[in-house]
């Protein structure tokens, strides 16, 4: 029997109050389609349990060190890049997603919103003949993420579900 895909999902979930719970469910859709999951917010085995009474400081490390372990052990990332707490996704995400690349793992993004950046900008923005720019002259990407995400990533605008049926479309499982 061969052994399931390994997928990390990666995102900014964690931090929502029902988190958990979305990623009990993306965990359930994992294995429902024929992968297995890995969340961070679930922990996983290959985890060590997070000691909070060391202080927010040594459990964030604890994190890291896991989530960097969780990532080495996956085949497959994929990410919410959604905007969060402003314009841009995630910075963890982002790190994740740059980190699984540097590891050759198979990259997956989703969003919402697949307009280029410089429609989706609530600045004052200029067409320059050349370039869209923003308030402080700054060109905009062309696409709807900066291209050090879209460039190696599978972009696919949905959710999470949508991504991981692309991944398994792509990997014919």
């Amino acid at each position: 029997m061969n052994k399931k895909p390994v997928v990390y999902i990666a995102g900014p979930e964690c931090f929502m109050p029902d988190g958990k719970e979305k990623a009990a469910a993306a965990l359930a859709l994992c294995d429902k389609l024929g992968f297995e999951g890995i969340s961070p917010a679930m922990g996983h085995p290959l985890g060590d349990e997070i000691d909070f009474s060391k202080g927010k400081q040594e459990a964030a490390k604890q994190i890291f060190r896991n989530n960097i372990k969780f990532i080495n052990h996956c085949d497959i990332i994929i990410a919410n890049v959604n905007n969060f707490r402003g314009w841009e996704p995630d910075g963890g995400t982002c790190f994740e997603i740059g980190y699984g690349y540097s590891q050759g793992k198979k990259l997956y993004v989703f969003l919402d919103d697949v307009r280029p950046c410089y429609e989706k900008y609530i600045g004052n923005i200029h067409n320059d003949g050349i370039f869209w720019r923003d308030d402080n002259g700054a060109f905009f990407e062309s696409g709807c993420l900066n291209l050090m995400i879209s460039g190696p990533a599978t972009v696919v605008q949905g959710g999470f579900e949508d991504a991981l049926k692309k991944a398994k479309e792509d990997l014919g499982i």
